[in-house]
């Protein structure tokens, strides 16, 4: 494995028993050492630039979050486990982001201690007690709330870019025309114009732009039932944008824990944020119907049963 001799030229100190290559992603190859390392390999141009800015980023919020999750009244040890717990915070900080530690000289590909957790996918979710989804959705709002509401300025969050949203909808446009008539009916096709037209709005319509992580769903997300914590991974495609689009593939849940976690979020809100959020979910219905041609990553079956929750009525 080509990747596993690069961490070996580079961190000649690190030893493991066992690797894994996971190819699934769309923009990174990932090595998993021993089940208890991550490196993430760049694949393209774009990602590979912005590694050092994620890993930058990252650090910053670790530091963040820290903070705002632990009150600073009174006088402080300066040690923060201490000062949690003379808070009545007893424990480790709600959810865990990666924290990158191992960092190729040339910027190529970098690794940090895994995040664990199984992802959580619908199936998993289904089965948790209902005090543990409770907490979850808790977590996961109050992470949200404080992503959204990070200061930019003065901070690493100012090299992170605009929304993407614009220059991929063009990309969704060139790919409809040259993929979908030939698999969709002309009333899916309206349909799949309809999604394109409201997101056009969208991108017309002067919304908050604020530090989001832009791909959060299943894959990205991690429960740890047996600490009961929340894990977050895989903030490459963060930018400033719409809020709203953090919320969008949380509907890979269904409309109630949508909502649940909305009423708890203490981020920007404002009238039409949850119809937002459906847009964009549907506007994602139909990127995985194009990526299928474009990109492969994802089977047809997969691409179509999204695009088909999408076109669903909400709820």
């Amino acid at each position: 494995m080509e990747e596993l001799d690069r961490i070996a030229a580079i961190f000649p100190d690190l030893r493991w028993s066992q690797a894994r290559r996971i190819t699934e992603g769309w923009d990174h190859v990932v090595v998993l050492l021993d089940d208890a390392r991550v490196f993430r390999f760049p694949l393209e141009a774009p990602y590979a630039d912005g590694l050092g800015r994620e890993i930058e980023v990252l650090d910053h919020l670790a530091e963040y979050l820290a903070d705002r999750f632990t009150p600073r009244a009174g006088k402080r040890s300066g040690d923060r486990a201490t000062d949690r717990a003379a808070d009545g915070l007893v424990g480790p900080l709600p959810v865990r982001i990666p924290r990158y530690d191992r960092v190729a000289l040339d910027g190529s590909f970098a690794g940090y201690p895994i995040v664990p957790g199984r992802a959580l996918t619908p199936q998993l979710l289904a089965t948790l007690p209902a005090a543990q989804r409770e907490t979850l959705i808790a977590q996961l709002a109050e992470f949200l709330s404080a992503l959204h509401t990070a200061p930019i300025a003065g901070t690493p969050l100012e090299r992170v870019p605009p929304s993407y949203l614009a220059e991929d909808q063009q990309e969704i446009r060139e790919g409809v025309a040259a993929h979908l008539s030939a698999v969709l009916t002309p009333g899916e096709l309206a349909e799949v114009e309809d999604i394109l037209a409201d997101v056009d709005e969208l991108l017309a319509a002067d919304l908050p732009a604020v530090f989001i992580h832009n791909d959060v769903y299943s894959r990205h997300l991690l429960w740890d039932e047996a600490a009961g914590r929340l894990g977050i991974i895989d903030f490459s495609d963060m930018c400033l944008g719409d809020p709203a689009v953090d919320f969008a593939e949380l509907h890979e849940y269904g409309e109630a824990f949508v909502r649940a976690v909305y009423e708890r979020y203490t981020g920007p809100k404002d009238p039409g944020f949850l119809d937002r959020a459906w847009t964009y979910q549907r506007w994602v219905g139909v990127y995985m119907l194009t990526d299928h041609f474009e990109v492969g990553k994802t089977t047809w079956s997969v691409a179509r049963e999204t695009f088909d929750r999408c076109r669903a009525p909400r709820g």
